[in-house]
């Protein structure tokens, strides 16, 4: 197999997983389950959070003197993972840089690697506009929904999670919830819709919860699984080929259970089956397990705003946004491109992901700045 290319599904069936070779950090199997403090949706969506709950908000923070920065940051306190919260900021445009074409992933020592995850039996957002204010299509089912809910265990499955987001951080119930991906030690990839940018606009404070591996509820890999969203970086003016964000986290996921590396999408690639998408939409297992679909083309792609859309015939619907779109290469798992949604075009219909080189200096911004 060429190192520039990905895997062939034929490739990916040879190979053997290579087995957990030690024990978990004790951070994950530790500590409070973040995520069964969240009240089920029937609550108010207005209710103050109460009790032993967690309430954190983003704050404001403005930027020296003669500089137009605007960040935000969490309160200076302890985490349930024990560690501090880092101040981000919060920009529309992330400088491009073209030169951060790739990097690779990262695998804890620890970790098991599946390159097929395992099946899993399923339990019984915001609109997206263009620039000019079009509403853009939902996401497309191709004939049969040929998604699969899997058991997000072991690498790179561990390092997709569910993004949970409140645009006013005092609110009981999240506004939206989504996919991400971590991709750095403490960052997260996800699509700019999933961000709330209107409150940050407003000054309102939010918060978002990032659950790796979430599955039924917790985090598959212990209650040490989750992280609040402490900065964010993206397209907040986007079209569907720059809507991409990065989010950095309160506690170091991906020194735990690794991450996703990354590569430029290139026209070589089109047409060839080598592609996966995973995330959390709600009308499979009702979001409470991920789902994938694996071995689809990129069929083609489109420059548009920043970035590039890669348009594909993979299924997806509400939750998938913000899941990655993936390929293994000769040292992991890398990402080409993160989902946006639908799109109609003349007599055509695809669904979308951001990419390209946007995308890659969004990825190494976000290495080299959190």
């Amino acid at each position: 197999m060429a190192a520039d290319r990905p895997m062939s599904p034929d490739e990916i069936s040879q190979l053997p997983n290579i087995p957990r070779r030690g024990d978990p950090p004790a951070e994950l199997t530790t500590g409070r389950v973040i995520i069964s403090e969240i009240p089920a949706a029937s609550e108010a969506a207005d209710a103050t959070a109460t009790g032993d709950r967690i309430t954190v908000e983003l704050r404001r923070v403005e930027g020296a003197r003669g500089t137009p920065a605007v960040g935000w940051e969490l309160p200076q306190r302890r985490f349930t993972s024990g560690l501090s919260a880092t101040f981000a900021q919060a920009v529309d445009t992330p400088r491009k840089d073209d030169r951060a074409a790739e990097h690779e992933p990262f695998v804890p020592d620890w970790c098991e690697v599946n390159y097929l995850s395992p099946s899993a039996d399923p339990p019984a957002g915001q609109v997206l506009r263009r620039r000019s204010g079009k509403r853009v299509q939902p996401e497309y089912i191709f004939g049969a929904d040929d998604r699969k809910t899997y058991k997000p265990t072991g690498f790179p499955w561990h390092s997709i999670g569910r993004l949970f987001v409140w645009t006013k951080s005092t609110n009981a119930n999240w506004s939206w919830s989504g996919s991400a991906a971590l991709i750095s030690k403490n960052a997260i990839l996800t699509c700019s819709h999933m961000a709330p940018w209107q409150s940050v606009v407003n000054d309102v404070p939010w918060k978002a919860l990032f659950v790796a591996g979430y599955f039924n509820g917790p985090s598959i890999v212990g209650s040490g699984g989750s992280a609040w969203v402490t900065g964010l970086w993206g397209y907040r003016n986007h079209n569907q080929g720059d809507d991409m964000a990065v989010m950095a986290l309160s506690s170091p996921l991906g020194d735990l259970l690794g991450y996703f590396g990354y590569k430029t999408y290139t026209d070589a690639w089109e047409d060839l089956p080598w592609w996966t998408l995973a995330g959390y939409p709600g009308m499979v297992a009702n979001a409470q397990q991920p789902s994938r679909q694996s071995s689809f083309p990129i069929q083609d792609d489109d420059y548009d705003g920043a970035g590039l859309e890669l348009e594909y015939e993979a299924d997806a619907s509400d939750g998938n946004s913000g899941g990655p779109v993936f390929g293994w290469f000769d040292k992991g798992p890398r990402i080409i491109g993160t989902h946006s949604g639908g799109e109609e075009e003349a007599f055509d219909t695809n669904n979308v992901a951001a990419g390209g080189s946007a995308l890659s200096a969004l990825i190494a911004w976000a290495r080299n700045n959190w």
